[in-house]
């Protein structure tokens, strides 16, 4: 169990972890029986008397004296015998602290296992760059909040494997929608599946298919995300495929401008999405430049500022050239945002986040991101950094960090 959950066997065999762990069911029950043959004893109120002949009766030998009709002298000394004995004690309890979390989780399998009769329809595969594959889906009585995650199961590839991605599509949209990449057996092999449904056609959204093929939907689940709202200012940091959430967040801001509604908490928005290659860009670049451009219709671009920034590059020259050619269009080079530039290298995170509080001066500004554990540590000091800068500063700005890593 300890050498499966390595980040690089989880990552890469996921079911090698999944089902290795699941080894806790035999454990546990192995443990309720180890307790009832009594081989490991407890002393504790251990108590012996002397009777009038110098011999001596212990509580913990009673059920010695019990077998063979011996006639104990202090009638006290075996009163509730099944809690006091050696082994009952542990016998006894094992079932409230084993026993009772064992019922609670298979509650949750099953409620889990019944889901699977309301299925989602999976009514079309969209193909981005990257690669990476879109799943549209529709399930009766689907109700989420933006930037939420589910566990997804396909029958034809497992009965019992469930597997997270987060939700791409906004709580408007009559679809839920997620946008997976190859990387680890399963998705592989789910990803061949839908090859196996689908009808290809091309249309303006690019390669995408037409399905009509079921598979299990358990969530949503919520994530530090669905505090976003509560704050004025709000910065949205992802790091590679850690942009997924903010895809439904960012719809779900275009879709309350576009009905009007103004009053939903988040007046600004800065959104940073870290990328070490260039090519991972491709692959949400047509979700983000989709709600760019819807913003900027509605004449509501100050909601949001995009900050892509490519931490790594190995002096690509045909790369450099597009951007230095590029330099005067309206479209950035390597994302192809309107309106966008690209930043190389990371961001320097305690100089633009005072930055950022001196703009939006008076106000309790969101941090969320999702991504790595030890870029998390570095924004994490970087806020607090950031506070005690504004307060040296006499500003009543004041950063507020929330992270999901994976």
């Amino acid at each position: 169990m300890v050498t499966s959950s390595i980040k690089i066997v989880r990552r890469s065999f996921f079911e090698v972890f999944w089902f290795t762990h699941h080894l806790f069911i035999v454990f546990f029950i192995c443990l309720l029986f180890h307790a009832s043959g009594q081989m490991i004893t407890s002393l504790q109120g251990a108590r012996c008397i002397t009777d009038s002949n110098g011999g001596e009766w212990c509580n913990y030998k009673c059920d010695e004296y019990l077998k063979n009709d011996a006639k104990v002298p202090d009638d006290d000394l075996c009163v509730d015998l099944v809690f006091k004995g050696p082994g009952y004690i542990n016998y006894s309890k094992s079932y409230w602290w084993v026993g009772v979390p064992l019922i609670i989780y298979a509650i949750d399998r099953i409620v889990r296992w019944t889901r699977r009769f309301n299925p989602a329809v999976v009514y079309k595969a969209i193909e981005h760059p990257g690669p990476c594959l879109e799943l549209r889906m529709r399930k009766r009585g689907w109700k989420q909040q933006a930037g939420q995650y589910v566990f997804l199961q396909c029958s034809e590839l497992s009965l019992f494997e469930w597997h997270p991605f987060t939700l791409t599509s906004a709580p408007e949209e009559n679809y839920l929608s997620v946008h997976i990449r190859k990387s680890g057996d399963w998705t592989g092999a789910l990803l061949k599946t839908v090859g196996k449904h689908s009808k290809a056609k091309t249309t303006k959204e690019g390669k995408n298919a037409e399905l009509n093929f079921h598979i299990a939907v358990d969530g949503p689940y919520g994530t530090p995300s669905d505090d976003i709202f509560k704050y004025k200012t709000t910065v949205l940091i992802g790091a590679g495929v850690g942009v997924t959430p903010y895809a439904s967040i960012l719809k779900s801001v275009w879709y309350k401008l576009k009905s009007g509604n103004y009053n939903f908490g988040v007046k600004k928005i800065y959104f940073y999405w870290l990328c070490s290659d260039a090519s991972v860009f491709g692959w949400f670049t047509s979700v983000i430049k989709e709600v760019v451009n819807e913003l900027k219709e509605l004449d509501c671009s100050d909601y949001l500022e995009v900050r892509p920034h490519l931490t790594r590059f190995n002096n690509d020259k045909d790369m450099m050239e597009n951007v230095a050619m590029n330099m005067d269009s309206e479209e950035d080079a390597i994302t192809s945002l309107p309106g966008v530039q690209t930043r190389f290298g990371r961001p320097n995170w305690f100089k633009d986040f005072v930055a950022i509080g001196q703009e939006n001066e008076g106000t309790d500004i969101g941090v969320f991101f999702c991504g790595p554990a030890i870029l998390s540590e570095s924004l994490d000091k970087a806020c607090s950094l950031a506070n005690a800068e504004l307060e040296e500063q006499s500003s009543n700005s004041m950063f507020f960090y929330n992270k999901e890593n994976f």
